[in-house]
C-alpha cells in the first residue's frame, strides 16, 4: 500500500476491509479503509482512479426536492424551511468573515465550490455569488434559485481571471485527491486579502470513535480521504494558508451524520435518488422517522462539539 495521501508517512495500515456503500448503494463493490498512524487520517486503499469516481454518485447527488422542480414540490417546501434553519451555523460563520472583509474595505464576492443545489448561497443572501459543481442537475438547481452557477472544477476552471473575496467549500475536500492543486487553485482565485472557509467530516469525532466502520462520515466510496481537525489544519498550513478560526458545531451536518450511521436506509437524499424511494405514505413516514432520529441526536452532537470533537470541522483560513 502506498503512503498516506495527507502526510506521506509510510506508517499506514488497513483498518477495515470490505466496506460497502451504505447510503446511496450505487455499487456492489467492497472497499478497504486505511489509517495513517502518523497523522490519523483515514483513506480508501487504494484510492480509485479519477475516471471511476463518477459512477459512485447518483445524478441528483445533493440536489433535494427544493430545486423548484414541480414534480418534487409536495415535500420540497417543508424540507426547504428545515434546511434553511439548520444552515444557520454555516451562514453565521461566513457572515462574520464577510463583515470583517467589509471593515477592511473589501467588496464581498463569494464562490461556493461543490455548491450542491445552492441552498447555502441562497441562505447567505449576498449580492455577488457564484456556485460551482460538477453535477449538471446541481448547476440547474442553483440557477433555478436565481444564482449564477457554473459546471466545472477548480483545476480546470471556467473562472480564470476572476477574483473572489471568499471561497467556501463545504464537504468537498474529502471527495478530492490530491488536495494540493485544489488549494492552489483556490489561492489563485482569491482577491488580495481574501479568505477561504472549508468544512470536512472529522474522523477524530466522538461519533467516529464510537461507531467505527459504521460511521456515516466515512461515506465509502465517495470520501477518498477523511481528515481530523488537526490534519486538515496542518494540510492548510502546509499549502500556504494560515488558520484563523475553527468551529465544530454544525446543526446541519453533525446530527444527520449520526442519524445516517444509525438508519442509513432512511437518508432522504439517498431515497430520493432511487425510483419510488420517497412516494406516498411510506415516504412521508420514512421522512418523519428520519427527522425523529436526527432530532434525538442533537444533544449528543452538541456535547461532542463543545469538547472539540464534533462530527465535522469548519475552518476559516487566509493565504500567508
Amino acid at each position: 500500500m502506498a503512503g498516506c495521501p495527507v502526510c506521506s508517512s509510510t506508517s499506514t495500515q488497513i483498518r477495515w476491509r470490505g466496506l460497502r456503500d451504505r447510503l446511496f448503494r450505487t455499487t456492489a463493490e467492497r472497499f478497504d479503509v486505511a489509517r495513517c498512524e502518523a497523522c490519523g487520517a483515514h483513506f480508501l486503499a487504494p484510492i480509485p482512479p479519477l475516471d471511476q469516481l463518477a459512477r459512485y454518485y447518483p445524478d441528483d447527488y445533493w440536489v433535494g426536492p427544493s430545486d423548484r422542480q414541480p414534480q418534487r414540490a409536495a415535500q420540497g417546501g417543508l424540507l426547504e424551511r428545515y434546511r434553511m434553519f439548520v444552515l444557520r451555523d454555516h451562514v453565521r460563520f461566513a457572515r462574520r468573515v464577510l463583515e470583517a472583509q467589509r471593515h477592511r474595505g473589501l467588496q464581498p464576492r463569494v464562490l461556493d465550490v461543490g455548491c450542491g443545489d445552492g441552498s447555502f448561497l441562497e441562505a447567505l443572501g449576498e449580492h455577488d455569488m457564484t456556485g460551482m459543481d460538477l453535477s449538471a442537475p446541481a448547476v440547474q438547481a442553483v440557477q433555478a434559485r436565481g444564482i449564477r452557477a457554473l459546471r466545472g472544477t477548480l483545476t480546470d476552471c471556467p473562472l480564470a481571471g476572476e477574483r473572489f473575496s471568499l471561497i467556501t467549500a463545504y464537504h468537498f475536500l474529502e471527495h478530492v485527491h490530491p488536495i494540493e492543486p485544489i488549494l492552489a487553485a483556490m489561492r489563485s482565485l482569491l482577491a488580495a486579502d481574501g479568505d477561504i472557509i472549508v468544512q470536512v467530516p472529522n474522523c477524530d469525532s466522538w461519533q467516529a470513535m464510537l461507531l467505527g466502520r459504521f460511521w456515516a462520515g466515512y461515506d465509502v466510496p465517495r470520501h477518498l480521504i477523511d481528515y481530523s481537525a488537526r490534519t486538515l489544519c496542518s494540510t492548510l498550513e502546509r499549502c500556504g494558508f494560515t488558520v484563523v478560526a475553527t468551529n465544530h458545531h454544525c446543526l446541519r451536518d453533525n446530527p444527520t451524520t449520526l442519524a445516517n450511521s444509525i438508519v442509513p436506509r432512511l437518508y432522504p437524499p439517498a431515497r430520493m435518488s432511487r425510483p419510488g424511494g420517497n412516494r406516498g405514505f411510506a415516504g412521508a413516514l420514512a421522512n418523519l422517522t428520519y427527522l425523529g432520529v436526527t432530532l434525538a441526536s442533537v444533544p449528543f452532537c452538541i456535547a461532542e462539539s463543545l469538547f472539540g470533537r464534533g462530527a465535522s470541522v469548519m475552518v476559516h483560513a487566509r493565504p500567508r
